[in-house]
């Protein structure tokens, strides 16, 4: 998986969509960006799983244009990369939220996909923050997990699942393999650290 590998083949197509939003502030698109996500959580919720895909989609496309923007504008800053980390964990916990709490999530699966998703984040981040640099390799890494958001409401959409909820499948897919990712993200600063 690990989408994040391929973000270089794809900056020219990011650059291009990026221009038009290139009169707005990159913190004002980080906003708007926080504000579909909430769109998103609350379609999801109210079963508006057609209307969830497509917010869940313009928001991770915003997420990735604010940067974009902040760069194309000589706007880039330790404290806009702070913003946008600080605004993409609350994205991603407000659109889980969403799913965890909407009819077709179990409450304890959702739990434990949050704890994937907030260790995964952290892992990356406590690597930066003792001075090795962000961290963003392993399996399930965020680029990945939208993606995965993305298509999830159409799936659902179609077909109910086998045994659990397709949604609740996606939940089990993020407990474990976002574990896996944050023990895969420890292990490169331990040794790194050696």
């Amino acid at each position: 998986m690990v989408l994040n590998d391929y973000r270089s083949k794809v900056d020219g197509v990011l650059t291009a969509i990026s221009k038009p939003f290139a009169r707005l502030h990159p913190n004002t698109i980080t906003a708007i960006s926080l504000g579909i996500a909430v769109l998103a959580s609350l379609s999801y919720y109210l079963n508006y799983l057609l209307l969830a895909f497509v917010f869940i989609f313009l928001s991770a496309l915003l997420d990735a244009v604010d940067g974009k923007v902040a760069r194309m504008r000589n706007l880039a800053s330790r404290r806009g990369d702070f913003l946008d980390h600080a605004v993409d964990r609350y994205a991603d916990t407000i659109i889980l939220l969403g799913i965890i709490f909407s009819p077709y999530a179990t409450l304890w699966i959702g739990v434990f996909a949050l704890v994937g998703v907030y260790l995964t984040s952290y892992m990356g981040t406590q690597a930066q923050a003792i001075g090795l640099g962000r961290i963003y390799g392993g399996i399930l890494g965020r680029a990945d997990r939208l993606v995965i958001l993305m298509i999830l409401p159409i799936v659902q959409y179609l077909w109910w699942g086998y045994y659990f909820s397709v949604t609740d499948w996606v939940l089990i897919a993020f407990a474990v393999l976002g574990n896996i990712t944050a023990l895969q993200r420890f292990h490169s600063a331990w040794k790194a650290l050696s």
